[in-house]
């Protein structure tokens, strides 16, 4: 098992790169948060998640800038009808944070946004429901008022997430009004 590969990024594709570690090229695939951390020719480090297929003979990595993106895969995996394809796609449109407050709020919508089917929504939220308390989302539970007023004033809803999430992070103790009228704000000026 690979824990982690360290090495310079050689090219770079729409799904995964090729990692020069001492010159051997590593084919690692990522999603389109890690991939947006990827340069040519920057060195990088990786948290590796290794998928054997024993029916076609083989090995592909999945490589992660966090452990907590490599964690939520852990956790998508473990889902009747998760393949690593199918969690790279999900964690390519949601963060980790997005994903498990999707989870905690059972936020239906924001999961088929994911590209997710019906079938396989309503059993991730009763499947891990109970899980994502473990991986702390506390942290991860943001203000939803905020954003479902950001969204009946006609603002995408992913939009809206990112901005009251980046206000949270940097003011964690606002009231829900004043969260708003910042994210107004910031919103006004894209």
């Amino acid at each position: 098992m690979i824990g982690t590969l360290s090495g310079t990024v050689d090219e770079i594709y729409n799904d995964h790169i090729i990692l020069n570690v001492n010159g051997i090229g590593y084919i690692i695939y990522l999603s389109l948060q890690t991939l947006n951390f990827c340069i040519v020719g920057k060195k990088i480090k990786l948290f590796i998640e290794t998928n054997s297929n024993s029916r076609e003979n083989t090995i592909q990595l999945y490589g992660f800038i966090d452990k907590e993106e490599q964690q939520c895969l852990r956790l998508l995996i473990k889902i009747s009808g998760i393949s690593y394809k199918i969690a790279i796609s999900v964690l390519s449109k949601l963060t980790p944070e997005q994903f498990y407050s999707a989870i905690a709020n059972e936020d239906k919508i924001l999961l088929k946004m994911s590209g997710l089917g019906t079938k396989l929504v309503n059993r991730l939220i009763t499947e891990l429901h109970g899980k994502i308390s473990k991986v702390k989302t506390n942290h991860y539970l943001i203000h939803e008022d905020a954003v479902s007023a950001l969204i009946n004033l006609g603002y995408e809803k992913m939009k809206a997430y990112d901005t009251v999430k980046k206000i949270q992070d940097n003011l964690p103790s606002l009231e829900t009004k004043d969260i708003i009228r910042i994210a107004l704000k910031d919103l006004s000026t894209l």
